[in-house]
């Protein structure tokens, strides 16, 4: 395993940073040499400040350290995170497995909870799951942490409307104040947020977080989400060819669920666009 200032030192390099970028105001460019020359050790916060400006999460920094492996429970959870769908029963099944090698990690506990409201045969057994989790830990956490805000985005469909809300605003809140670098989760959250707004017919308040999933998309380069968004927008706005025209786009670079999901939008608020 590399030190945690070789490990710095190859990111900084690979995305061009130069160390007077990288040190800030946080600390000296001669430390900040010191410190990728293992010279000396960095406090924790200094550590863990460093590894948000270079735009990583601590998993990749831990992934790149260990020489681009990952130890047994970050592999669950990179895996967890690259669940694209709850209809990947065999990933799951794999997953649950795994996750039996740690009995006593909170951590993993929690991912166990989503994995089988993921298994789950109704809405209803996915929430009896879900809901317990969300109101004995989750919710009575201070300080969420990426975790939490990418397992709040897997479940987020379990939750009523106003806990939907509240948990949008928070997370948003959490990821600007706390970790920028997690602009594509940000944008989840504020498409989230857009439909529940819509469904309650709030297409002027859509509309206006609507603007912001397009710029975090952009910043992404997720056009799939900015397709989607576009498309809301066009619904909002009464504007059924440029919705269309949205749902032709994503169709013509396979985001095939993207697209369904639009499309179901389109006609469900079919009356808006007449």
């Amino acid at each position: 395993m590399k030190s945690f200032g070789e490990t710095i030192k190859e990111i900084r390099t690979a995305r061009g940073i130069t160390q007077s970028e990288l040190a800030g105001s946080l600390i000296n460019r001669t430390t900040l040499s010191k410190i990728e020359n293992s010279f000396e050790e960095p406090s924790y916060e200094n550590a863990t400040k460093l590894i948000k400006r270079l735009g990583i999460t601590q998993i990749e920094f831990d992934y790149i350290r260990n020489d681009y492996q990952f130890n047994a429970k970050e592999q669950i959870i990179f895996d967890l995170f690259n669940i694209a769908y709850n209809s990947e029963v065999n990933k799951i099944a794999s997953l649950l497995n795994r996750c039996e090698q740690f009995p006593n990690d909170q951590e993993i506990q929690k991912i166990k909870v989503i994995l089988k409201a993921f298994n789950a045969s109704s809405l209803r057994e996915a929430r009896s799951l879900v809901i317990p989790l969300w109101k004995t830990q989750v919710s009575k956490t201070d300080n969420w942490n990426v975790l939490d805000l990418y397992l709040l985005n897997m479940i987020f469909f379990v939750f009523d409307d106003d806990t939907m809300i509240g948990i949008s605003n928070r997370a948003i809140k959490t990821i600007e104040e706390k970790y920028p670098f997690l602009k594509s989760l940000e944008t989840n959250f504020v498409l989230n947020k857009a439909a529940i707004l819509m469904n309650r017919q709030n297409f002027d308040d859509a509309a206006m977080i609507l603007v912001k999933a397009i710029t975090l998309a952009k910043a992404t380069f997720r056009y799939d989400k900015l397709l989607m968004a576009k498309g809301r927008l066009a619904i909002c706005q009464k504007d059924k060819k440029e919705a269309l025209y949205c749902l032709k786009v994503l169709k013509e670079i396979e985001a095939d669920d993207v697209y369904n999901g639009l499309k179901d939008e389109i006609e469900q608020f079919d009356s808006r666009l007449s």
